[in-house]
């Protein structure tokens, strides 16, 4: 690498670090009103319900492509 090269790379690291400095700086949101619920919607849907969905849809999609692959592996 050449020296102007080295003074790039030197500066874009600087930028990224002054950039997560200035993201780090900024003040925290505000905290909600006290009457409000915690979350929104108010019934506070738990999110374990799309991840199981999303897990055993992910685990019959890999056994199909597995099986698949044993049968087309098996007439060779």
């Amino acid at each position: 690498m050449t020296n102007r090269q080295y003074k790039i790379v030197a500066a874009l690291i600087l930028l990224c670090f002054v950039g997560i400095a200035t993201l780090h700086g900024q003040p925290p949101p505000p905290p909600p009103p006290p009457g409000d619920p915690p979350c929104w919607p108010p019934p506070c849907i738990p999110v374990d319900g799309g991840i199981l969905f999303a897990v055993g849809a992910a685990a019959v999609f890999g056994g199909k492509k597995l099986l698949n692959s044993l049968r087309s592996n098996k007439g060779e």
